[in-house]
């Protein structure tokens, strides 16, 4: 079964942008913690069946040797996250990553075994580090362990919807289609360039994130 796992939201600092965005969400961050292998750390929000991440390069880690995952030392994004959390990509969890990425229409990665804390999952990851299709594709994870969606505090959050948007949207379709991700998303073809948005209802209405 293929189901949305978390959205991936991009900052420059995580200690000042976590307050921002909890005091857009109404709710503190929930968890957290390192990725060593990849130089990074993160937060964490619950959305019910599904979770927000908010994860940047940790200035504390030593170089991971290799891309940062999400782009993350692309310079282009790095501009973006320096005027505040942005929205990069969106992930997956499926019960056979192998598989999945051998059938996929666009390449998504090589599958590397990780793990943070207690948590132990596969993931399909490009060698550079870049987003498939600009973070259009999602990131395909085989959780080994439970998912923090499950583990986390139900915080009443809840992800509505996420919108795809570009210009030409027909490999889109078709790479989405071959992971069995389509129905997940909604996809617009638009001339207005590629974006993706997140809506996300809280206690206090819903609140969107793009990028």
């Amino acid at each position: 079964m293929i189901e949305l796992d978390h959205i991936v939201i991009g900052c420059a600092d995580l200690q000042s942008a976590e307050p921002m965005v909890a005091d857009m969400l109404g709710v503190s961050a929930q968890g957290g913690g390192k990725h060593g292998f990849m130089g990074t750390h993160n937060k964490v929000w619950s959305l019910g069946s599904c979770y927000l991440e908010l994860i940047a390069i940790d200035p504390d880690a030593a170089p991971p040797g290799r891309g940062r995952w999400f782009s993350l030392d692309d310079p282009v994004v790095q501009a973006r996250l320096a005027v505040g959390p942005t929205l990069l990509t969106w992930a997956i969890r499926c019960d056979d990553l192998d598989g999945l990425v051998a059938g996929a229409a666009t390449p998504i990665g090589v599958v590397e075994s990780l793990s943070r804390d207690d948590l132990r999952w596969k993931a399909a990851i490009p060698a550079d580090g870049a987003m498939p299709l600009g973070g259009h594709l999602p990131l395909a994870i085989e959780w080994l362990t439970s998912s923090p969606s499950e583990r986390l505090e139900d915080s009443g959050l809840r992800l509505s919807g996420v919108t795809l948007s570009r210009d030409v949207v027909t490999l889109l379709d078709r790479s989405l289609q071959s992971i069995g991700a389509r129905e997940l998303v909604s996809v617009r073809d638009t001339a207005l360039g590629q974006s993706i948005t997140a809506e996300i209802v809280t206690a206090d209405g819903t609140i969107s994130f793009t990028g």
